[in-house]
This record gives C-alpha cells, sequence and structure tokens, in this order.
C-alpha cells in the first residue's frame, strides 16, 4: 500500500459520507432520530452515523497516539447540521494526518505496541470498510424514507474524480 492508494481509499471514504449527508438533509429530525427496523445494532440512522463518525475519529486518534477522549454520544449530534459540522472537523483532521505520512510509515505497526499492532494501512482500510457497512445500513433506512443516496460505489467516485458524472 502506498500513501497515493491509501489517500484515495480515504477521500472515497469522506465523498461517500457526504452523498449520505445530503440525503439526511432531506429527510425529517424526527426520521433521523426514529428507532430503525429492523434495528443494525445502533437504534436509529443517528445512531448509525455517530456510530460511524466515532469509529473514524477513534481509530485516527490511535493511529496518531491522541490521548483517549470518550466515545462520541447521540445526543451530542441532536441533528443532521451538527453531525455534518463534526464530520467535516474529522475529515480536516483525517485529511492533515494523512499528509503527515509516507509509504514507509503505512507498513509499520503503531501505539504502545508497535510490533504487535495491525499496520497503520491496514487499520486505515479498516475504517474505510466499516463506513461501507454502515453506509450501507443507512442507504437503506434513506430508500426507505424516499431519499436514496444512489450509487456509493468505489468506481462511482472515481469516475466522479475523473471529471465524469454519476
Amino acid at each position: 500500500m502506498n500513501k497515493d492508494s491509501i489517500t484515495t481509499f480515504v477521500g472515497f471514504n469522506f465523498w461517500a459520507n457526504a452523498r449520505i449527508l445530503a440525503c439526511c438533509d432531506q429527510i425529517t429530525n424526527d426520521e433521523f432520530l426514529r428507532p430503525v427496523t429492523p434495528d443494525p445494532g445502533w437504534g436509529s440512522l443517528r445512531g448509525i452515523l455517530v456510530h460511524t463518525l466515532d469509529v473514524e475519529y477513534g481509530w485516527r486518534s490511535a493511529l496518531q497516539s491522541l490521548p483517549e477522549s470518550g466515545i462520541l454520544q447521540e445526543d451530542e449530534v441532536p441533528d443532521v447540521a451538527a453531525l455534518r459540522a463534526r464530520w467535516e472537523v474529522e475529515k480536516a483532521a483525517w485529511m492533515a494526518y494523512l499528509a503527515s505520512l509516507d509509504d514507509a510509515t503505512l507498513v509499520q505497526g503503531y501505539g504502545a505496541d508497535p510490533q504487535n499492532s495491525p499496520l497503520v494501512w491496514q487499520t486505515i482500510m479498516h475504517v474505510v470498510t466499516h463506513g461501507i457497512q454502515h453506509r450501507g445500513e443507512a442507504a437503506t433506512f434513506l430508500t426507505g424514507y424516499g431519499h436514496s443516496p444512489g450509487e456509493l460505489d468505489f468506481d462511482f467516485f472515481l469516475l466522479e474524480q475523473a471529471g465524469g458524472s454519476v
């Protein structure tokens, strides 16, 4: 794995997040907060997305050896605007972190026991694939509310980045 590739994958992650958030703008706050059925484990659309954001934040913090600040709680995110604002902060932090990396760092361990931890690139890919799972869950509920995010596939991201339309 190299820095350009991992940066592309993280860019895809935030592109897909933005597509989900754009659909969340189209639903009511009641729909955003409503308990979902079947519940994939996070209670509501807000719960799914707050969990996804928290994982992005938590793993980036671990990769950067930042102090633990606790799990992001749903009540800290009362609506879509608050979620978007917090995700923009996280996106900027990820981009700054990625800018600090080089190819050699990506293939090293990290944290208190780097010899026995996953490699940096593996953890970043975990964050991206974790997001794919939960965006899929979110997309299901958004589609049920009449606001499908459409295609969230990596190839659509690449097409859009190349100047094509989605």
